[in-house]
């Protein structure tokens, strides 16, 4: 009797570890490659809000969403991604797009800029 006490008291132990585990996992930071996949909605807003747009230029699809490397220089904690776009005019190229933490120091804030081409890279990455 006192051996099947010894073991039912293990198992809850051991369940409530493993419960304990899986809510801090949880709460772990989101890997970038989804950080990308998650702000591509977002991006093609930011390309919506500027000059191009206003211009007419509209992206119709934005898939395939990709983290690439920063540049040295890039702000720290700065993701850069890239995503296949299809554009109004039937055009298609890379569409780049940049999270930038926010200035004000909002834990998980970012600021988004986004544009197509190698053009659009460079504009991505000189904004500070």
């Amino acid at each position: 009797m006192r051996l099947l006490g010894i073991l039912a008291l293990a198992a809850l132990l051991g369940a409530g570890g493993f419960l304990v585990a899986e809510i801090f996992a949880s709460r772990r930071l989101v890997d970038p490659t989804d950080r990308c996949a998650e702000a591509a909605p977002a991006a093609r807003q930011a390309f919506e809000a500027g000059p191009m747009a206003r211009n007419g230029l509209r992206v119709t699809e934005l898939g395939n969403p990709r983290r690439a490397d920063p540049p040295e220089g890039a702000p720290a904690g700065t993701t850069l991604c890239q995503g296949d776009a299809v554009f109004s005019s039937g055009a298609r190229d890379v569409m780049w797009y940049a999270l930038i933490p926010a200035a004000e120091g909002g834990e998980g804030r970012f600021m988004i800029h986004a544009a197509p081409g190698e053009m659009g890279r460079r504009s991505v990455l000189s904004v500070r």
